[in-house]
């Protein structure tokens, strides 16, 4: 882990900089202890909202006054700017403070390091404090170098501050103990954790939430179960602090009955209306795929913290709904909270999906203002942004931002290639999947079917025959569903359609897909018995799914066999086979994104939308540009 020398934090900013001053008897009657609990609880309650330039200001009245010498005002200042995220600010104070040793300035201290991501500073400003000899480190003290060892992966130290503990006969207290398990779980010795919580006299809610807690970060579901089955047939009533580490555990095991009752529980006993606990239930719910009780939750919330919108947002993403994800973007922005990585993550494969890229290169642009995207840049992020240019169609930014990658992973490349593939541009395919190769990157199954795609809308059998060679041959990937599905519509496509059957044939159980590009390539020929088998295969292969009906029906209806349409219309009713509404999607400069299903009426201005759609497909057969259109319901 790196971090900066314990020597760097005691340089001390200019702000801070505390100039000895003399008794000024002009001043001495504004310094009495009133004033002093109103500095202190001002700055308290900057810490608790992290105002820093409030901070800073009560900071300079302390100084004018003289009062910032009080013990209080040290201690109180230690922790604002540890809670501010400015340890090198927590570490000036804590040095310039005069009077006598004070345990609680070395344990804010050593606490404002060990919370800002500062271990090994931390544990050289504990050691020193062991040579206080006056100030022996107490129950506060040795949970923040306990953290620090956790951090660090100090084992040795860790075990011996464990000694200490018994020396100094804080072994059994509460804090102390719970900050060992958690330790010991961590680096990984379970079985000292689960030795220190048997040897406790006694146990409450902060030990068993360790335990339960630990179990959960570990990944050791069963354990942490087991635990807390434990703690509630003991009688020990969780704390919201349970709650959420028992939520973690039915989201990770996509147990959505079990954390209902957990939601049940919360709500009996007012935990509901925790931040932390509604954050954990929408991420419940939304990995589970019940989105609109995530959005229950998270509609009911009094208060919102940047979690809350980014596990809504992620749940939307997560379910495929890609429209309401852009649209709660929206309502973050409105609502003033600003997005971190996380929150662009799921919204930038959003904006993909719904070819969304003027908002795309919105978000480009605030991640490059607010270095959340670095010069150096970043493989997930870049990925991310190219993905989106390269399925919005804007293929020149996206093939600008591969070129300055200075780092390409696999997906990198497959990216750019999908991207070309999905826009018939087989030979720049052609040209990154040799570059790719030349790079020392190996191609994975996602490569070869985008290679392949390229190939068939590029009309390129030959060149396709030999990436299928290569595949197996030379990189050693068995074919798949998706490679014998781009090999067929390959062939197809070229007319050789003998050839697409029997790829189809060849692909088995995984073959659905190179039936149904067998279907079109006979349908676009003009061999409709040939369809007619294809499609009555897809039905087989895939029985539940509406896909292969309808394709059935189609192509029936269009041989002219309506007896036959009529029989499988009746069949889908019996199986409960349903076709999902086709939807569309548009993005309109200045008015986001607009999506709407077939046959949507909603929009207010629904009947000059058909009526140039009458008019544009009145032209299109004039000019033949279509054989057929016809409106859904008879229109």
């Amino acid at each position: 882990m790196n971090v900066r020398p314990f020597s760097s934090l005691i340089t001390r900013s200019p702000a801070l900089t505390i100039i000895p001053r003399s008794p000024n008897p002009l001043r001495s009657h504004h310094r009495t202890k009133s004033d002093l609990a109103t500095y202190v609880s001002q700055l308290q309650l900057c810490a608790l909202r992290r105002h820093l330039p409030k901070a800073r200001e009560v900071h300079a009245r302390l100084l004018a006054t003289g009062l910032h010498a009080s013990p209080f005002a040290v201690t109180a200042l230690i922790t604002l700017y540890s809670r501010c995220a400015r340890p090198a600010d927590a570490l000036a104070v804590f040095r310039s403070a005069t009077g006598p040793p004070n345990l609680f300035f070395w344990n804010a201290a050593i606490a404002a390091l060990a919370s800002n991501g500062l271990p090994a500073d931390a544990l050289l400003l504990f050691r020193s404090l062991r040579s206080e000899a006056a100030l022996p480190p107490d129950e506060f003290t040795y949970p923040c170098a306990i953290k620090a060892c956790s951090d660090l992966g100090a084992t040795a130290e860790l075990r011996k501050i464990h000694a200490e503990l018994f020396k100094a006969a804080f072994d059994t207290e509460v804090f102390t103990s719970s900050a060992l398990i958690h330790s010991y779980l961590t680096l990984g010795f379970v079985d000292d954790a689960q030795r220190v919580f048997d040897e406790l006299p006694e146990r409450d809610v902060v030990l068993w939430n360790a335990m339960v807690n630990g179990f959960a970060q570990r990944g050791q579901f069963a354990m942490a179960l087991d635990y807390y089955r434990r703690m509630v047939h003991e009688g020990i009533l969780p704390s919201k602090f349970t709650v959420t580490g028992i939520l973690s555990v039915f989201t990770a095991t996509a147990d959505l009955k079990n954390g209902r009752k957990i939601q049940a529980f919360a709500t009996k006993f007012g935990y509901d209306s925790e931040v932390a606990v509604a954050n954990a239930l929408i991420d419940l719910y939304g990995k589970c795929h019940a989105v609109e009780a995530a959005a229950e939750v998270f509609e009911s919330m009094p208060e919102r913290d940047l979690f809350s919108w980014n596990s809504m947002i992620s749940a939307r993403q997560y379910s495929a709904d890609h429209l309401e994800t852009l649209r709660l973007f929206g309502r973050m922005r409105r609502a003033g909270v600003p997005p971190d990585p996380v929150t662009l993550a799921a919204v930038l494969p959003a904006c993909s999906q719904m070819a969304a890229l003027s908002l795309g290169r919105e978000i480009h642009g605030y991640m490059v203002a607010s270095g959340m995207r670095s010069s150096e840049g970043d493989v997930f992020v870049d990925n991310a942004l190219m993905d989106m240019y390269a399925k919005c169609g804007a293929l020149e930014n996206a093939r600008r931002m591969f070129d300055g990658m200075r780092e390409r992973d696999v997906a990198s490349w497959n990216i750019m290639i999908d991207g070309y593939a999905a826009h018939g541009r087989g030979r720049e395919v052609l040209g990154l999947f040799e570059g790719m190769a030349a790079a020392g990157v190996a191609p994975d199954e996602v490569t070869f079917v985008g290679v392949l795609a390229a190939c068939s809308h590029s009309g390129m059998v030959e060149e396709g025959r030999e990436v299928l060679r290569r595949m197996v041959a030379e990189f050693g990937v068995a074919p798949a569903a998706e490679h014998w599905a781009c090999v067929a519509d390959m062939l197809g496509r070229s007319g050789r359609l003998e050839e697409a059957r029997v790829v189809a044939e060849v692909a088995g159980e995984a073959g659905a897909g190179a039936w149904r590009a067998y279907l079109a390539a006979c349908w676009a020929k003009g061999e409709a018995g040939r369809a007619a088998e294809a499609a009555e295969r897809v039905v087989g292969l895939e029985p539940a799914g509406s896909g292969g009906w309808v394709l059935l029906a189609n192509t029936l209806g269009g041989v002219g066999r309506w007896g036959e349409v009529a029989g499988v219309r009746r069949e889908m009713r019996r199986r409960g086979v349903k076709k999902a509404p086709g939807c569309s999607w548009v993005e309109v400069a200045g008015k986001g994104v607009h999506a709407f299903l077939t046959g949507d009426r909603d929009h207010p201005e629904a009947e000059g939308i058909y009526g140039a759609l009458h008019g544009l497909i009145g032209r299109m057969r004039e000019n033949r540009d279509v054989s057929d259109v016809m409106l859904i319901n008879g229109e």
